[in-house]
């Protein structure tokens, strides 16, 4: 009976062990406007997760992150939290039209009031995510208290860099983000747009092709490799070029295009490699599928081993929005050699969802059931496959 009992209190004691272990944010499941009375009742401060269930940078937060046991300690001591899925056709997607919600993940800070203090968004590490919560308390670092700043005139050269910093994550057609880094640059000397702050300020900012934070980038790489390693820089680069031929074919700008590849001819080597991506992402822009998916094969002839996560955002873009046949069977091919490199989850799932729409149901039930085995291992999340592996066996009983 004793040795019951033990055995009983170690087994609660390991229990207990386990959940502390599973700690993570305490998101209400609730609706938002118990929210706004919670928040008032308990005179906390309100944290909105905006996410989408196909979105692996949220999984990777919610995976990684918010269950870290600090950040679980700080947002549940302060907030009264709540999570949005943005495309829900319900709640979660008329609140992100309320707040301009249109990226994901997207973090959101209020008052006890309801009132909005502060945003933020993206991936990112425990330590930087607690300070985004720190920053929704700091009216230095507070996104929507330097907004009013602004508006009312201040324009120091300290102030203009917070600013801009929290303009980073405010994803709205009228953000001044643009304007207040140029002006937060026109207040530098050139000795001092060199400091080691101002360099890694630069490095940070994503802004279009033409902003004079971009141009600086591009000119002088090689002045970037001593504060952050090669292939940060590289990827910088390569993202400046593949977003602005992406706009250009948005925008049907041939001018913007052949500014872009005079780019590429004067501040890169490997010229070759990026007129050929520059080329994928202007026909994405445009929305050319075949053209797009047929780039990308071309590309990937060259460069799938040491890129397949270009051909896996194609394959993504197809199933998503091309509608011919062509289209997805080139979209298929793709994925079949972005299996050979990278048999992960995301893939494996991506390419079970294009058999599906081009009716291979067969292929695309034994896809899935393999995504699936392949999340387990790897401990991820696998209802989106797991959903396809139910609609597929629901069809074969009929």
């Amino acid at each position: 009976m004793k040795i019951n009992l033990i055995l009983i209190i170690l087994f609660s004691v390991i229990l207990v062990c386990e959940a502390q272990e599973r700690k993570s944010i305490d998101f209400a499941n609730s609706s938002w406007s118990k929210i706004l009375q919670k928040a008032k009742k308990e005179k906390k401060a309100i944290f909105l997760y905006a996410y989408t269930p196909s979105c692996r940078w949220c999984r990777q937060m919610e995976k990684e992150v918010f269950t870290d046991k600090e950040v679980a300690d700080y947002y549940n001591s302060r907030f009264v939290s709540y999570k949005i899925d943005i495309e829900d056709g319900a709640e979660g997607e008329a609140l992100a039209g309320k707040y301009g919600i249109n990226a994901f993940p997207t973090y959101m800070y209020f008052n006890k009031e309801g009132v909005q203090v502060h945003q933020s968004g993206s991936a990112k590490s425990a330590e930087e995510f607690i300070l985004d919560g720190k920053d929704a308390f700091n009216p230095e670092k507070a996104l929507f208290s330097l907004k009013r700043r602004y508006e009312s005139g201040d324009r120091s050269p300290a102030f203009l860099y917070n600013y801009s910093n929290a303009l980073t994550s405010y994803h709205q057609k009228d953000s001044p983000e643009e304007k207040v880094v140029r002006e937060y640059l026109e207040s530098q000397s050139a000795q001092q747009l060199e400091s080691e702050k101002n360099l890694k300020y630069i490095f940070t900012k994503y802004l279009s092709f033409h902003s004079p934070a971009t141009q600086y980038f591009l000119e002088n790489q090689n002045k970037f490799t001593p504060l952050f390693k090669e292939d940060e820089v590289k990827h910088k680069a390569e993202k400046i070029i593949t977003g602005s031929a992406n706009i250009a074919g948005r925008e049907d700008d041939a001018l913007l295009l052949k500014q872009v590849d005079q780019a590429i001819a004067a501040n890169f080597v490997d010229t070759s490699r990026l007129s050929s991506l520059a080329r994928i992402y202007f026909y994405q822009g445009q929305g050319e599928w075949v053209k797009y998916a047929e780039a990308t094969l071309e590309y990937g002839r060259s460069h799938s081993g040491d890129d397949w996560r270009t051909m896996y955002e194609t394959a993504i873009y197809l199933k998503h929005f091309a509608k011919d046949i062509q289209a997805l069977e080139l979209g298929n091919l793709i994925m079949e050699r972005v299996i050979i490199e990278e048999k992960s989850y995301d893939n494996l799932n991506l390419y079970a969802q294009l058999q599906h729409r081009l009716g291979r149901d067969t292929q695309a039930l034994e896809t899935a059931r393999e995504a699936i085995a392949v999340a387990r291992k790897s401990g991820e999340e696998s209802s989106e496959a797991a959903k396809l592996v139910a609609e597929l066996q629901t069809a074969n009983k009929k």
